[in-house]
C-alpha cells in the first residue's frame, strides 16, 4: 500500500459511508411523498461513494479534484433549505404531502457535516506530496 492510499484512506472510508448512508436515508428517516430532498440525497449519496471509491484507488488521479467533496457535503447541509424554501418551477412532490420533518433536516445537516469534515481532511491528505521512498 503506497503512502498516500494510507492518508487517504480513513477520510475516503467517512465519506464513503455516508454516500452510502444518503443513498439509503430516505428510507431510513421518513421522507414519505418528499420526492425532490430522496432524489437529491440519492443521486449526491451516489456521487459521493464514487468519488470516495476513486480516492481509495492507488492510481492518484482524483487528486486535483478533492475539493469537490466539501462543497457536495455543503450542499448536502442546504438542500432542505434550498429545496423547501425556493418556490420551484416544477412541484416534484406529492400533493398534499407533510412538509419535511424536523429529523430530516437533521439528517442532512448531521450527514453533510460529516462530509465536509471528512472531504476537508481528504483534499488536505491528497494534495501532500508522496515521499520519496530510497
Amino acid at each position: 500500500m503506497t503512502s498516500q492510499s494510507a492518508r487517504v484512506g480513513m477520510p475516503a472510508g467517512l465519506v464513503f459511508l455516508a454516500g452510502l448512508y444518503l443513498v439509503l436515508s430516505p428510507w431510513v428517516v421518513e421522507t414519505a411523498g418528499q420526492f425532490s430532498i430522496a432524489a437529491s440525497n440519492t443521486i449526491t449519496g451516489l456521487a459521493l461513494a464514487l468519488l470516495a471509491v476513486g480516492f481509495a484507488r492507488p492510481t492518484h488521479l482524483l487528486t486535483g479534484i478533492a475539493w469537490v467533496i466539501p462543497v457536495i457535503g455543503g450542499w448536502v447541509i442546504g438542500s432542505p433549505w434550498a429545496i423547501y424554501q425556493g418556490s420551484g418551477v416544477v412541484p416534484m412532490d406529492l400533493p398534499g404531502a407533510p412538509s419535511l420533518t424536523t429529523g430530516a433536516w437533521l439528517n442532512n445537516v448531521i450527514v453533510g457535516a460529516v462530509v465536509v469534515v471528512a472531504g476537508i481532511a481528504l483534499a488536505l491528505s491528497a494534495s501532500r506530496p508522496t515521499p520519496v521512498e530510497p
